[in-house]
């Protein structure tokens, strides 16, 4: 039997199931209104269906409430929301569903990291949860259909996050752009060719973090 719950309850009223549904809303501004009320009500931090919805919201069709609803939950993950830790329910809910992130949610996350700069600290505490998005992460990397802002942004996050299963990935795409550098040395390079170069700083870079992060780990043994 389902349990309902009290009536009386701040935390349930009828305006917080109205802004619950709101976040389903196909009005954007309604869905950023519900929202900004939610978060008022210190919602998130403690119902796990709450935290299921502004999951489910991280792709967003429009962009700018997809930024504001990355920056909320980057937010409260970080425990700024008021200085109120997630409850345990919460954390739960929000691991499970994050670590189940396909390549779409993926790239959806990635363009707005390559819209708003503002949103990457967030974006590093969500991919956090996300356990299997290194994965994901490494496919775009290796897609050259993708733009390459976003397989920069890719490489960025495996950097910063620790997927060290991207290495291999970084490893190779580094060794690719280094050899077929040195083959066009005396011909005309392809655009797709300098393009790529582009990532080569990045994947460098990332790959740096991953062997530091590998080091530490041998020598703790953690």
């Amino acid at each position: 039997m389902i349990k309902k719950l009290p009536t009386q309850d701040p935390e349930w009223s009828d305006e917080i199931w109205q802004a619950a549904e709101g976040l389903i809303s196909p009005n954007s501004f309604e869905r950023e209104k519900a929202l900004d009320y939610l978060l008022d009500q210190g919602t998130l931090t403690k119902s796990p269906l709450i935290a299921y919805l502004l999951a489910t919201r991280l792709s967003d069709p429009d962009l700018e409430v997809r930024f504001h609803i990355v920056k909320a939950l980057g937010s409260v993950l970080a425990g700024d929301e008021d200085g109120e830790k997630l409850s345990d329910p919460v954390l739960r809910q929000l691991q499970n569903y994050l670590a189940n992130l396909n390549t779409e949610q993926i790239l959806d996350l990635l363009e707005v990291s390559e819209q708003y700069l503002s949103a990457e600290e967030s974006l590093i505490g969500i991919f956090r949860l996300a356990s299997y998005a290194g994965n994901r992460l490494s496919g775009i990397v290796n897609d050259r259909k993708k733009p390459l802002g976003i397989r920069q942004k890719a490489i960025y996050f495996c950097g910063e996050i620790g997927f060290l299963e991207a290495s291999t990935t970084l490893k190779i795409l580094i060794s690719k752009i280094e050899k077929r550098n040195q083959m066009l040395r005396r011909s005309p390079i392809r655009k797709k060719t300098l393009d790529e170069n582009q990532l080569y700083p990045y994947a460098v870079a990332a790959l740096e973090k991953l062997s530091e992060g590998s080091a530490v780990v041998r020598k703790t043994g953690k």
